[in-house]
């Protein structure tokens, strides 16, 4: 960014930078520019638009009130579906249980959310593993959700969240050179999580260590955010906070990054950025921010090591071979506070 595109700001002993400069991929485009724009973005920052990606404004906004709706319930209601009583960390989690950056942070998260997974029942053979098995769900006419309904808003989005995130594996191998199928075969039982997310009316102060979300860098290789608009997200770049600032509504675009798995499988390459939220608007009388992101992540087992190709392009090797499983259970283990009772 040059100086004068620069909007900066004092903000806990950093300075704070917009984000302009942040590629936009079209999925009207032809693939090879698709992939060109995306190998950019994410060699850059990791981040970037996505636009004409196909999922109707009509399953957004059946998500969003749904989302409103559950969030909107007394606290005693949403304290049934707590995701620390399911093995599989299905369910709601409350205002500060999430603690994304231990090391300045003097509280807890400023926001709740709700876990949503593929459904697995116990004819299925990932059933059993860790974070494997059904959603758990919420009483929708004892708590009076009837009319926004839950559960079929719910999975609905994450079904076509699931189709564009699928759809878009091929542009990310051709984007490394690879062919466009590698990843057909780990991702074929992915897991795909969705998280509705409700900021509470707490203003940030990062220099207290208050945070909407603490900074942190996502874990999986993909992530896909939907924002009702307003600011918050911030990216680490150059050493400033850079506000991502969400597009006009009528582009009904998408924000993503990649996460710390993708970097890890290109070596560096693709860079898994630091982000936070920071909520700085007046969230007072109901006016709080909403998003809803879906993480995207390989099958359980499969084997993730660097790609010869990335580590010839970005000596030496940088990380060593696990499994999905085994390093996602180490990421809960150290962010969430009652992941180990489970």
């Amino acid at each position: 960014l040059l100086p004068d595109e620069c909007v900066r700001r004092t903000s806990g002993g950093a300075m704070t930078e917009s984000s302009d400069d942040i590629p936009i991929v079209d999925l009207s485009s032809d693939p090879a520019s698709v992939a060109s724009v995306i190998r950019d973005a994410c060699v850059r920052h990791g981040f970037f638009y996505l636009t004409n990606h196909g999922v109707p404004r009509s399953l957004i906004d059946g998500m969003h009130d749904a989302s409103r709706a559950f969030f909107a319930l007394p606290e005693s209601a949403k304290r049934t579906v707590l995701a620390s009583n399911d093995a599989n960390n299905r369910g709601w989690t409350p205002l500060g249980e999430e603690t994304l950056d231990p090391a300045t942070q003097t509280r807890g998260d400023t926001k709740e959310g709700y876990y949503i997974g593929r459904e697995i029942g116990p004819s299925s053979d990932e059933y059993g593993k860790p974070l494997r098995g059904p959603n758990q769900w919420p009483d929708e006419a004892k708590l009076g959700l009837t009319e926004s309904g839950f559960r079929e808003p719910m999975m609905r989005y994450h079904a076509a969240l699931t189709t564009l995130c699928d759809s878009l594996m091929p542009s990310f191998a051709e984007a490394l050179g690879l062919h466009k199928d590698f990843f057909e075969d780990k991702f074929k039982f992915p897991t795909a999580t969705l998280r509705p997310l409700r900021y509470s009316e707490h203003k940030s102060a990062p220099e207290e260590g208050v945070l909407g979300a603490g900074a942190h860098s996502d874990y999986g290789v993909l992530t896909v955010l939907w924002t009702d608009g307003r600011n918050g997200l911030e990216i680490r770049k150059n050493d400033a906070w850079c506000p991502v600032k969400p597009l006009p509504d009528e582009k009904n675009a998408f924000i993503c990054n990649v996460g710390d798995l993708c970097e890890r499988w290109t070596n560096g390459v693709f860079k898994s950025t630091v982000h936070r939220v920071v909520t700085n608007a007046d969230l007072a009388g109901g006016n709080r921010r909403h998003s809803c992101a879906f993480f995207w992540e390989p099958d359980f087992d499969t084997f993730v090591e660097p790609l010869p190709a990335c580590v010839a392009e970005n000596p030496p090797r940088r990380y060593e071979p696990t499994t999905y499983g085994e390093y996602i259970l180490a990421k809960y283990r150290a962010t969430h506070a009652d992941f180990e009772k489970r």
